[in-house]
């Protein structure tokens, strides 16, 4: 009996061993081969935003001075044109606005009759001269940003004066000056006042800012 015993217990240690060598070799296989693969990529990824860039050819001085601008009667009128550089890299709005420098006057403003005006567009290399005699030509219907007419014109709107001018004080009430402009662009304005015949405007002074700032679009 007990040889029989130790004889089975052989037969099933025989049999075990190459049952756990099938399932030693089947476990590698399957760790070592146990899926399929594949892979893409999109490499060099970068990103780079745009710019805004905004100049005019004065120099960043004013168009109106006091030292000029003194004196001033009924009926004196001027205007001065700027040539404003965009050449910021992405599409941009401009626009006008007017602010009081610490310290300004405006009890003139009621009595100064403004016009903005739009002129063509020219290169960066235009010359366009302050007082308006080079650079500046106006478009075959006249492009007025402020006003329905040139300050001086008879037909003026008399109400556009520096103090509704002046109610556009920040980007958001700015006076936009068109459509958004594409980089490399070169705009030409004309700004001219006219002071009423007005009786109050005596012994009155004005003061303003201009600011022209582009935004992207």
């Amino acid at each position: 009996m007990r040889a029989s015993l130790r004889r089975g217990r052989r037969s099933v240690l025989a049999g075990a061993v190459p049952v756990g060598l099938v399932l030693s070799v089947a476990l590698t296989w399957s760790s070592t081969h146990a899926a399929f693969s594949a892979s893409t990529a999109n490499p060099g990824n970068s990103w780079q935003t745009g710019s805004v860039a905004l100049a005019d050819n004065d120099s960043n001085t004013a168009l109106f001075q006091s030292a000029v601008e003194t004196g001033l009667v009924p009926g004196a009128t001027k205007s001065r044109c700027i040539r404003l550089d965009y050449t910021g890299d992405v599409p941009a709005d401009i626009r006008m606005y007017v602010g009081t420098p610490a310290g300004g006057g405006a009890t003139l403003d009621s009595y100064l009759v403004m016009s903005v005006e739009r002129g063509q567009n020219v290169t960066g290399t235009t010359m366009v001269a302050p007082d308006c005699t080079a650079g500046f030509t106006q478009n075959a219907t006249r492009t007025f940003l402020f006003n329905t007419r040139q300050a001086n014109d008879p037909l003026a709107d008399q109400a556009a004066t520096l103090t509704a001018l002046r109610t556009r004080a920040d980007y958001t009430t700015g006076l936009s000056l068109g459509t958004p402009v594409a980089p490399g662009t070169s705009l030409t304005l004309r700004i001219s006042y006219l002071v009423k015949d007005d009786n109050n405007a005596q012994r009155s002074r004005s003061d303003a800012t201009i600011t022209w700032e582009a935004r992207n679009t």
